[in-house]
């Protein structure tokens, strides 16, 4: 028996506890596996830094971008002895270019990176790569392909020598700039010579002297930093301060430009395939999109995995239609959007996934024996709002118009268009938000009359459908008609989400209905909701139905705050009645749990002179993730449900906008939407193990204390930990 086991033996004071320590004991012992989660994208790290010279060049650059947990992976590309070829390059999202040295071969390094990015991936220039230290010295400049069109500051003179910090922010609200405050390029600063940017591009931000710091475009896949990557723990004296926001800026930048990478899964003729894919190609909304022909062999989940989505179709029949339901089950699982076109032109069961697929309640039109053909156009749209129906006016589904035979879903679907004739054209999971199911066939006119007409919107649809899987839809559901822009506009900039809606609930409380198509909603108050118990009731059917809530901190003490089933059925982190509001200032204090999603790249908050906060935070039905300086709890996750609380207000005229409120909210929205409720992963890293009995013991010896309440009624009890014990032998949370 474990040491863990034995420490719960010391401290069990509920009757059931120790009378089940000895099966636990057991469960102790068992291997843990690690939960899925959504793809992060991969970059590199592209220099030819001699490590003899600079040995702590390259780690500095890429230790710094690690702890962003922004990326998958950070690897060194070195370009010392070889150019890194197109294949080379094409295994990343993006890459960060700084040389340290001449180019082996300055023309075959531009020509690769100029085709790089012509294919999708995202490139980060910094200074040196687009400015020489004296004039005629080329050798770190990218030749070849890579001309003026692909550079957003012009090549120049480099200045250096003399110190320079942050100047004037043209763009404050442009994703790279989140959370970015300060930056000071130290003793030696290096800068280009020029204070333009190239013709098309964009100056995002710039040195004190005027110089570009920050330009993005022509390309939206391309930004130029006009500062060296290193920092001054690289180096002591030619580095940018390491205590400013250089890595906010880098990694940023990088996230900026690494885009989505599509897979299309189908069992069709060659020729429809390629319309597809030229389709949702020509928009340059993706980075890559890759085929893999499912009449012939089925793809494996490592495979899926390193796509963020796949949209999948069949006309003909699938090699395994058993195993391709499976393995799209697990991807779906993992966090991959999956995407389907209307599967077949006439019923057969191979043309149907099967296995995980069906029996897991996956699919969201339901199968008929046919479809139903014959001129058709878009009709009603249930949702106009929907990011589905973004720029969506018009759809023509050909002289065939292969479409279903139902007007319905199934269980858990939601209809967010329909056929000109009622059937189904744009359905969603309210269970799986990274799900949406399209009732046409996905080949247009391009590829044989008869399919939905090239001049009408059906690439709208699919490109919209596979962003709707990767990016939550979330909305702000307020009280405060006066501030929400300000929310909205921080929560767009961030790219993370592919909508943003806002619902009044300070003249009416919405339906379920309503919230059903969001991922997660935010909510908060500066004036009175219109109906706080409905609302709560709401709230809680909504999170029931798979939906996640965020709440920040109520201005006004003598507001309700939600109630009903909110409340009593333990919904909320900070359980009621709610403590005194303070306002003095107060800035980020303890990170808690750093490798928490919430807690993602928050580096700094400051909440300004007011700093609205409660205090002293009460018992929770959670944990602390971050903490305001004076201790009080400034994000909390509840331990059980898709919930967090934001000790602030979320206005920005409240908190400072150039630090990491914009960044926490994200986090606390894109978590809330896309994780997968697990009673008893207290600490939230996808499993139940013995840190999380360690979380567990404590509340259970108080009874009272609801920090590890499973069933909502307020106490931590035997009953808790009959749910926490199942959990606990099953280790993997679903």
């Amino acid at each position: 028996m474990t040491s863990m086991v034995r420490r719960l033996m010391n401290a069990c004071s509920g009757v059931l506890l120790c009378a089940l320590l000895l099966v636990v004991g057991g469960a102790v012992l068992a291997p843990h596996a690690e939960a899925g989660q959504r793809r992060k994208p991969r970059v590199a790290f592209l220099t030819n830094n001699n490590n003899a010279q600079f040995p702590s060049f390259v780690p500095d650059v890429i230790s710094k971008l690690e702890s962003s947990q922004l990326f998958e992976s950070v690897d060194e590309l070195s370009a010392l002895s070889s150019v890194p070829t197109l294949d080379q390059l094409n295994q990343y999202d993006a890459v960060l270019v700084c040389p340290a040295t001449s180019w082996t071969d300055r023309v075959t390094m531009g020509t690769n990176l100029a085709a790089y990015v012509d294919a999708g991936g995202g490139v980060v220039l910094s200074v040196f790569s687009f400015a020489r230290i004296n004039a005629g010295q080329d050798g770190l400049l990218l030749g070849g392909g890579w001309t003026s069109a692909y550079q957003c500051i012009p090549t120049s003179n480099m200045v250096f020598g003399t110190n320079a910090t942050l100047g004037t922010v043209a763009v404050p609200t442009h994703p790279i700039m989140i959370g970015v405050e300060t930056f000071d390029g130290f003793q030696r600063s290096w800068r280009p010579g020029t204070t333009s940017v190239s013709p098309g591009a964009t100056l995002v931000a710039s040195w004190s002297d005027g110089k570009p710091l920050v330009a993005v475009g022509p390309k939206s896949n391309r930004v130029d930093l006009g500062f060296y990557a290193r920092s001054s723990d690289g180096d002591g004296n030619g580095g940018y301060v390491s205590s400013t926001d250089g890595l906010k800026l880098m990694a940023n930048a990088l996230a900026f430009v690494s885009r989505p990478r599509i897979l299309l899964v189908a069992a069709d003729l060659p020729v429809a395939v390629q319309d597809v894919r030229t389709k949702i190609s020509a928009t340059g909304v993706f980075s890559r999109v890759d085929t893999f022909d499912a009449e012939s062999s089925t793809p494996t989940l490592a495979q899926l995995q390193k796509y963020d989505a796949v949209m999948v179709w069949c006309a003909s029949s699938y090699a395994n239609s058993f195993a391709i339901g499976n393995v799209l089950a697990d991807y779906v699982d993992a966090g991959g959007g999956v995407v389907f076109g209307n599967r077949r032109p006439f019923f057969d069961p191979v043309r149907r996934p099967g296995g995980r697929w069906l029996s897991g309640g996956y699919e969201i039109i339901p199968e008929d024996v046919d479809s139903t053909f014959g001129t058709a156009t878009l009709g009603a749209v249930v949702y106009s709002g929907h990011p589905i129906m973004n720029g969506v006016t018009n759809f023509n589904g050909g002289t065939a118009s292969a479409r279903p035979t139902k007007t319905t879903v199934n269980p858990g679907g939601l209809i967010v268009a329909k056929w000109s004739d009622g059937k189904t054209l744009a359905a969603v999971s309210t269970k799986w938000k990274n799900r949406v199911d399209l009732g046409f066939y996905l080949p247009s006119s391009t590829a044989a009359s008869g399919f939905w007409l090239a001049s009408t919107d059906g690439a709208k649809l699919m490109i919209n459908s596979l962003l709707y899987t990767i990016k939550p839809y979330v909305a702000c559901v307020t009280a405060d008609g006066a501030f929400v822009g300000d929310v909205i506009n921080k929560l767009s900039a961030t790219g993370r989400f592919s909508g943003v809606a806002n619902i009044d609930v300070g003249g009416s409380t919405p339906s379920l209905a309503e919230l059903s198509p969001f991922g997660s909603v935010f909510t908060w108050q500066n004036g009175a909701f219109f109906n706080s118990l409905a609302l709560g009731d709401v709230f809680a059917d909504y999170m029931d139905a798979g939906g996640g809530v965020v709440s920040a901190d109520r201005t006004d003490i003598a507001q309700n705050a939600p109630g009903g089933r909110w409340n009593t059925g333990g919904y909320d982190v900070l359980p009621p009645p709610l403590p005194p509001e303070i306002s003095t200032p107060a800035t980020l204090g303890a990170i808690v749990e750093p490798n928490h999603p919430v807690a993602k790249f928050v580096r700094k908050f400051d909440g300004g002179v007011a700093s609205y906060r409660f205090s002293p935070t009460p018992l929770l039905r959670g944990r602390t993730i971050l903490n305001w300086s004076d201790g009080n709890s400034l994000v909390s996750v509840h331990s059980t449900r898709r919930r967090v609380d934001l000790n602030f207000w979320p206005i920005s005229n409240g908190w400072k906008p150039e630090t990491d409120g914009a960044w926490i909210m994200a986090n606390a929205l894109e978590w809330a939407a896309v994780s997968t409720p697990c009673p008893g992963d207290f600490n939230g890293d996808g499993q139940v193990d013995d840190a999380d009995f360690t979380l567990f013991v404590a509340p259970y010896n108080d009874l009272v204390d609801p920090r590890a309440d499973l069933n909502g009624d307020g106490n931590t009890d035997d009953a808790d930990f009959v749910i926490f014990l199942a959990s606990y032998n099953a280790l993997v949370c679903p």
